[in-house]
């Protein structure tokens, strides 16, 4: 991970972006967020490169009704602290980690996060914001990866929604 940000302000991150708001401002899984507001999800892999023990993955995370794009990813995984097997069904499929985590039983704690704009005005990622955090194996704390998630604009969120958008201050 690069040099730590500084982190957005969560007030105005919630009154201006609420749709980011929800997905970024919890300390749960994205995939658990991804899934209760836009229906089903599945990543692409763009990108994945060995270093021993770290695997570091990008993807793009679409929704799957509509094909549009939810966010990227970059993961630097840990893959010793994984359970067998799982690495294989992360690089052989369009499942997300948090979901593969999940049906494994991997309970996760997050930790050290950090919410970014992502870019500046009238750039590509006007109106995206993004999060960076670490995931920790609950039972131990043993790190699962670093994770960097950059999502689309809130306009384009926003229209993607198949939830109501009060339901997004329920999970705020």
């Amino acid at each position: 991970m690069e040099a730590p940000l500084a982190s957005a302000d969560t007030e105005t991150l919630r009154r201006d972006f609420p749709v980011s708001h929800a997905l970024l401002v919890h300390d749960g899984l994205m995939t658990r967020q991804l899934i209760r507001f836009f229906g089903p999800v599945h990543a692409a892999q763009t990108g994945l490169e060995r270093d021993g023990d770290t695997v570091t993955r990008w993807s793009t995370l679409h929704q799957t009704a509509t094909g549009a794009v939810l966010l990227q990813a970059t993961l630097v995984i840990a893959s010793q602290n994984l359970p067998d097997g799982l690495m294989d069904k992360l690089q052989s499929g369009n499942q997300l980690f948090g979901g593969l985590l999940g049906e494994a039983g991997v309970a996760v704690r997050m930790t050290d996060r950090v919410i970014y704009r992502a870019g500046p005005s009238g750039g590509v990622y006007a109106g995206s914001w993004g999060r960076r955090q670490r995931m920790l194996r609950a039972l131990d704390d043993a790190l699962l990866c670093d994770v960097d998630e950059c999502l689309s604009d809130e306009a384009t969120l926003h229209r993607l929604l198949i939830a109501p958008l009060a339901d997004l201050a329920a999970t705020s």
